[in-house]
């Protein structure tokens, strides 16, 4: 029983530089989990990235002090310079992801035509700072400014500011002059639409 926790342990500080980016990103994206075995997949993964980067680091470390000593590369030298590696890929990937900046480029260039958001939902959300009216099921419409939205259609709910009530399907509106901000459930909401800005209207 020892030597399976011990093993355990081993296994676990082996990966945690790739838990640690594992973590990052998935508390600062959107994307949902992922299983138990998925999970250590991936933080193997960036570990062996991780591990790597390390190593190339020490040779670049190493070469500069033979010509003047800056410390001693050692274990917990590798182990503090892990983390850290570790840190920055977490936010850099999640920046890239949360930014679309990956896919985009990869779309200019054909080689495809998926983004890097987890769905079409939070891409529409994301990319989209506008007004909008939601529909919802008893009837009523409701426009507002998204302050904050759901990450998926299936739960959650709009926090809308500046809102009004539409009563017809023209421009008149009961304003909510008193509320600050309204909270409505997703699955009071059968319809999203995005609206334009004065300036994107033309002629229209």
């Amino acid at each position: 029983m020892s030597m399976i926790t011990n093993e355990l342990v081993a296994l676990f500080t082996f990966l945690l530089p790739g838990f640690i980016t594992s973590f990052l990103f998935y508390s600062l994206t959107s994307f949902p989990k992922k299983s138990e075995f998925e999970a250590v997949v991936i933080a193997l993964i960036y570990t062996i990235i991780i591990n790597a980067l390390v190593e190339l680091l020490g040779i670049i470390l190493m070469a500069i002090g033979n010509g003047f000593a800056i410390g001693e590369w050692n274990q917990l030298s590798k182990t503090v310079w892990s983390v850290i590696i570790a840190l920055v890929i977490g936010l850099v990937w999640s920046y890239l992801y949360n930014n679309d900046i990956i896919h985009n480029v990869l779309r200019k260039r054909k080689i495809t035509s998926k983004t890097s958001y987890p769905s079409e939902w939070y891409g529409a959300f994301s990319k989209t700072k506008r007004y909008i009216i939601l529909d919802l099921k008893d009837g009523r419409r409701i426009m507002g400014w998204p302050l904050l939205w759901p990450n998926n259609p299936q739960q959650g709910h709009f926090v809308l500011e500046r809102a009004r009530w539409l009563v017809s399907e023209d421009t008149s509106a009961i304003p909510l002059e008193t509320v600050d901000k309204i909270l409505i459930d997703l699955h009071n909401v059968e319809m999203v639409t995005f609206l334009k800005f004065n300036d994107e209207l033309g002629g229209e």
